[in-house]
Parts: structure tokens; C-alpha cells; sequence
């Protein structure tokens, strides 16, 4: 009699607590590399908006999900493992988790993004995206292509047909790409990317070449200018007419191809710091790499 009554009073709570983990899905930053921590929440509030357009119900911001799992069960310290992320979504009371894995390399995106079951703690789904560039707009693509693939996957399981929740955020955080996490935060960069540091690296190593060139050049000149100058004991010039002049002139061409090179390696220098500086974002055809 007492096995049942226990029996009995265990179905009675296991369904609410089922209950409770279909109210949807919450995303989560399992990991960044080379972000910083303005970034990292901003890529998560861009992919759970993204989610929201793909009619998936999304029960939390992430920042809120972070609020409420508090510092010492944040989702960084799962250190990726699915079954650590899953019960961090039973804590919340969520179905599902979409784990987002990002890293930046240079100006490139590198992500994966996971679907957990939080009740069993198995991935449904699993994509990997590379954005080069830091480019927005397929930022934007990725992150809608992956929605699409977890609204597909999560009409499958029982439980993610309610509405959206009404305190779900309803526009994507700023996406802020700093280029190093040890610097300050810059302003969101919602219509420019990073240019590509590759000329800006060959412009300045052909302005370090360029001014050592010259600076070789100035001092073989005058070298030459000096040996002009040179006497015998007996105070008459040690060279003659013909080959005075022809040090004259060597040592002018000397000069005059080193004032070249320095002009060429400032030119040079000027036109790295212009390329470093950021310009507007061209349209480009969104893709994600898969």
C-alpha cells in the first residue's frame, strides 16, 4: 500500500516538471575565443531573434538565462559538454538548448551551433558556419539557415508548438566585432566590416624595404662625394678630371635614387594607415559557410 501511494504521488510530480520543460528553447554561449564579452551576448541575442523569425519558441533571453543560472553555473563552465548545457535548460525549465560556439580568427567567424535535448541531453542537431570578414549580413544568413533547420528538427518533438513568450526580446543585440579582446569595446558595427589586413601588412613592408633601400643609397653617396676630397701628399687632387666627374655623377645618381626610395616608402606609409582604417561594408551575396 505504501509502494503505491509513493508510486502515485511520484506520477504526480514528474508530470508538472515534464510540463515545464516544453516551454522552448534558450540560447546559450558554450564558448568564445578572441571575443570579448560585450560580443559574445551580442551574437547570442542575434541568433535568438533569429529564432523567434523562424517561429521557434524561444522562453528566455540570453541574457536573462544568464541572470538567472547566476555566475557560478554560467554555460562557459560546461566547457562545451552537452549532458553540463542540458541540465543548465532543465534548471531553466526549458526543453532545449541551442549552444553557440564561436572563436575569432583574424577577421573571420568561426561557429557551431547545437541543438540539446534538455531531458535526455542528446544533440538533435549540429552545424558549423565560418563568416568571413565579420560580414553582417551573412551573419545574418547563417544564423537564419540554422534557425530553419531547428524549427524543422524541434516540430518533431512533442512539446515546442506554444507561442512565442511574450517576454522573448524582439530585437537582436548589436553585433560588436573589436579587432582584439584586449582593447576596449568599439561601437557596433552594424554597416562596416574589417578590411583585410593583408595589404595593409605589404604596404608597410614595402615601405620598411623602400626607406632602407634609400637609407643604403644616401650613405653610398656620400661615401663617394667624400672620396672626392681625398689629396695627395703633395696637395694636388688624387683623382683626375675623368674620374672626378664620374664619382660626381656616380655619387649623384646615389642621391637622387635615394630621395626616390624615401619618397616612395612615405607614399607607402601613408597608404597602409588608409587601408587600415575601416570603410563601409559592400553588399555581398549572404552565404554561410557549412
Amino acid at each position: 500500500m505504501l509502494s503505491l501511494v509513493l508510486a502515485l504521488v511520484a506520477a504526480q510530480t514528474a508530470a508538472p516538471q515534464e510540463a515545464a520543460l516544453s516551454r522552448g528553447v534558450v540560447v546559450m554561449s558554450s564558448r568564445s575565443e578572441g571575443l570579448t564579452p560585450i560580443e559574445t551576448v551580442a551574437l547570442a541575442e542575434r541568433l535568438s531573434k533569429a529564432l523567434q523569425d523562424a517561429r521557434v519558441p524561444v522562453a528566455l533571453s540570453p541574457d536573462e538565462a544568464i541572470s538567472r543560472l547566476g555566475p557560478e553555473r554560467r554555460p562557459e563552465r560546461c566547457q562545451v559538454k552537452p549532458e553540463c548545457l542540458a541540465e543548465r535548460g532543465r534548471a531553466l525549465g526549458v526543453g532545449a538548448v541551442v549552444a553557440l560556439d564561436s572563436s575569432k580568427v583574424f577577421d573571420d567567424l568561426p561557429m557551431r551551433v547545437m541543438l540539446l535535448d534538455s531531458r535526455q541531453g542528446r544533440i538533435i542537431l549540429r552545424r558549423s558556419y565560418t563568416v568571413p570578414g565579420a560580414r553582417v549580413e551573412e551573419l545574418d544568413s547563417a544564423f537564419r539557415d540554422v534557425s530553419q533547420e531547428i524549427q524543422k528538427s524541434l516540430s518533431a518533438l512533442p512539446g515546442f508548438e506554444e507561442p512565442l513568450s511574450s517576454d522573448a526580446p524582439t530585437q537582436p543585440g548589436a553585433v560588436v566585432l573589436t579587432p582584439s579582446p584586449a582593447e576596449a569595446p568599439s561601437p557596433a558595427l552594424a554597416g562596416t566590416a574589417q578590411p583585410s589586413r593583408l595589404p595593409v601588412y605589404l604596404t608597410r613592408g614595402g615601405a620598411a624595404v623602400a626607406g632602407g633601400t634609400a637609407l643604403f643609397f644616401l650613405v653610398s653617396g656620400l661615401l663617394q662625394a667624400s672620396e672626392l676630397q681625398q689629396e695627395l701628399p703633395s696637395g694636388d687632387s688624387k683623382w683626375t678630371y675623368a674620374q672626378a666627374t664620374q664619382l660626381r655623377d656616380g655619387a649623384n645618381r646615389q642621391l637622387l635614387l635615394s630621395g626616390v626610395l624615401a619618397g616612395a616608402a612615405g607614399v607607402l606609409l601613408g597608404a597602409s594607415f588608409l587601408l587600415s582604417s575601416p570603410e563601409p561594408m559592400s553588399e555581398a551575396p549572404t552565404a554561410g559557410a557549412r
